[in-house]
């Protein structure tokens, strides 16, 4: 069950992986739209999504689904190492989600920003 714990920190990895990606084009993106003040929340928010989002897919996948006792799931190494490519691929979807998500909201908050910019009231 060695694997398990090695796939869980490439998971993991893969989390902080696209955090670092993410972090500096989220920072500039985040300091335009919230200003200085709260961008070490946004990036804070950022880092823990990421991360949590390789854990949850991680630990979405079970090595019990099959019906096999313990003792047969760790004779059978094919499986385990189906089990640990599932693993990977679903905490990799995981992240793609919450990058996903995150641009959602980035989108969100530009048009918030543009539409203040715009507002007719400005022009009095």
């Amino acid at each position: 069950m060695i694997s398990y714990f090695v796939v869980a920190l490439v998971s993991l990895g893969l989390g902080v992986a696209a955090d670092r990606a993410l972090r500096g084009p989220f920072a500039a993106i985040a300091e335009a739209v919230a200003g200085k003040s709260r961008l070490s929340t946004w990036k804070r928010t950022l880092t823990l999504s990421m991360t949590m989002a390789a854990a949850l897919g991680f630990l979405s996948v079970s090595y019990w689904g099959c019906g096999k006792s313990y003792a047969e799931i760790v004779k059978d190494r094919s499986y385990l190492v189906q089990m640990n490519r599932e693993q990977l691929q679903a905490a990799s979807d995981w992240i793609v989600y919450a990058v996903f998500a995150w641009c959602l909201v980035v989108v969100i908050c530009l048009f918030v920003v543009r539409r203040k910019e715009q507002s007719p009231g400005d022009l009095d």
